[in-house]
């Protein structure tokens, strides 16, 4: 019975064998979500923090200083208690409600956006801008931004900035192309909140 029971092991074994091992790299090729890893919400109400016309792109932060970038296409509308418009049409400050899902590039999309209250750009103190590093001081923590318009802004890195906000700023170099979220500390300084 044992002999049977070997011989038996010895032709399958180096069957099934090949066979997992043929298969494995369909499986580790298959992209598959972390168990940790949250889902996209449905929803999120937060502080409209800027727009981006030319890449689509809404920046949001929520009370607890969650951060969301969130596309939108030309059929995502804004609607308040009497009319609907364009995203466009939005203002930093303004407290928004918006309805998302997440596309097969894994962007969240805006699917509706309920303005909430209306808000000012001094209300909400927070910038977003693009340009071009000029200068890096890693010792003193700041960097110099020549922006789009022409105006060169400082942007401070806090102590208390994520360790992956940190990393990026030890290796941007001058002459590289950042967007930075900041927190205006004056005219032409700003307070790092997030690179984008």
């Amino acid at each position: 019975m044992k002999k049977t029971t070997r011989m038996k092991a010895k032709i399958w074994l180096p069957l099934v064998m090949a066979l997992l091992w043929a298969g494995c790299e369909s499986i580790a090729l298959m992209p598959r979500a972390s168990i940790d890893a949250p889902g996209a919400p449905n929803s999120v109400t937060a502080t409209v923090n800027g727009i981006d016309t030319g890449l689509r792109e809404v920046y949001l932060r929520t009370a607890n200083n969650q951060h969301y970038v969130v596309n939108y296409t030309n059929e995502t509308r804004v609607t308040d208690r009497t009319r609907e418009y364009a995203v466009n049409g939005l203002r930093p400050g303004d407290q928004v409600r918006v309805d998302l899902r997440q596309g097969d590039d894994r962007r969240l999309y805006a699917d509706r956006i309920v303005l909430e209250s209306a808000g000012t750009p001094e209300a909400s103190g927070i910038r977003t801008v693009e340009g071009t590093v000029e200068r890096v001081v890693q010792e003193r923590g700041f960097f110099e931004l020549r922006i789009l318009s022409g105006d060169l802004l400082t942007i401070y890195v806090p102590e208390s900035s994520s360790e992956a906000t940190k990393s990026r700023f030890n290796r941007i170099r001058d002459g590289d192309q950042v967007r930075v979220e900041g927190e205006r500390l004056s005219e032409n300084r700003l307070e790092l909140l997030a690179f984008r």
